[in-house]
């Protein structure tokens, strides 16, 4: 049975580094068997900007988002990957806005209960993180690596990261075997 894989794309930048590095992560994944599915997050026709806290997705038994756009199939059936990869470009020390609205409507994947209680949709899903940036480690990929190891711990998920610094001067081809090993990674059981 072969792994499938979700990769989350927040990036503006069709032929950017962002969204080369995540072909060449599927590639990987693909190359050891996995069925692999990159999502366009920016390309996404959305009602809203992100989640509206209408807590419809708490008042329903349903692990989904009530609000009826291209979002809300997508984020009810991310539960259903072995592998939830978010890849982003490095902006203002986080991710881009494009893909935060995305994460926010994942809100309706998880049931909170008056007791203090949390439900959540992921069963076998693990999180991984793919991130360039212009600068250094320091320069906003440190962060934005904390915040999704916050989001992954959250969910009771370990997290792998293939982190990207000085994306544009970077040796394209190591970085395109290393991006291949980190898809070959996700792919593993």
């Amino acid at each position: 049975m072969s792994r499938k894989v979700i990769i989350l794309c927040g990036s503006p930048h069709k032929e950017g580094n962002t969204n080369t590095v995540a072909g060449w992560v599927a590639q990987g994944a693909r190359g050891k068997g996995a069925e692999v599915e990159v999502i366009d997050a920016v390309a996404l026709k959305y009602k809203v900007g992100g989640c509206v806290g209408c807590m419809g997705c708490q008042n329903s038994k349903e692990f989904r988002c009530v609000i009826d756009d291209e979002a809300g199939p997508i984020i009810a059936r991310l539960p259903e990957a072995d592998v939830l990869a978010f890849a982003t470009p490095v902006y203002f020390y986080g991710p881009t806005a494009h893909l935060k609205r995305f994460i926010d409507r994942m809100f309706s994947l998880f049931k909170f209960s008056p007791d203090g209680k949390v439900r959540q949709a992921f069963h076998k899903t693990r999180v991984a993180l793919i991130a360039t940036a212009a600068g250094g480690l320091d320069d906003g990929l440190s962060l934005t690596e904390q915040l999704f190891r916050k989001i992954a711990a959250f969910s009771g998920k370990e997290m792998q990261s293939l982190l990207v610094p000085n994306a544009e001067g970077a040796d394209k081809e190591e970085l395109r075997r290393k991006a291949v090993a980190f898809g070959e990674s996700l792919a593993r059981v």
